[in-house]
């Protein structure tokens, strides 16, 4: 239990039971990650492969480490990752100029046409989420953003 939680039970005060918040987070993760899979199956891809795939298709030429915290996996995870991305050449490695100890992750040819022959997850996640205004969108976005920084000022923010 946290110190505040504790503090908390000391003083009387009200204990927030965020259990059933957590659970649908879990239930939403399990829904999105199989709208996930449906989607990249198009081009043979993985939920993983993909991920990487977008995160070079907002800005190419990126070090294993940038991938592994975007992707929320360890640097080691998505060198398997890549060597499989490479194998099908969807991407190839590359001397990082700035750092020569490092290397990135760059986008082929082939990498860059799928982003055109895979519908965006976007476009999918709007046509299921119909009911939801910009305004709602926004302030879901902005509490589950503060739930997630909570976790990061706790310490317990690692994935």
């Amino acid at each position: 239990m946290s110190e505040n939680n504790s503090d908390c039970e000391n003083n009387g005060c009200e204990i927030i039971d965020f259990s059933e918040i957590f659970h649908i987070i879990n239930i939403l993760n399990k829904k999105y990650k199989s709208l996930q899979r449906r989607v990249v199956k198009i081009e043979s891809l993985t939920p993983p492969q993909y991920s990487i795939l977008t995160e070079l298709w907002k800005s190419d030429g990126k070090q294993f480490k940038e991938l592994a915290s975007a992707c929320c996996c360890s640097p080691s995870t998505v060198t398997g990752i890549v060597d499989t991305m490479e194998k099908n050449e969807l991407v190839y490695r590359e001397k990082n100029p700035n750092d020569r100890r490092s290397l990135l992750v760059k986008l082929t040819d082939k990498g860059k046409n799928i982003q055109s022959s895979t519908p965006s997850i976007k476009i999918v996640l709007t046509n299921c989420c119909e009911g939801f205004s910009p305004e709602d969108a926004e302030q879901l976005t902005k509490l589950l953003n503060k739930l997630s920084d909570s976790f990061e000022i706790t310490g317990l923010d690692k994935c």
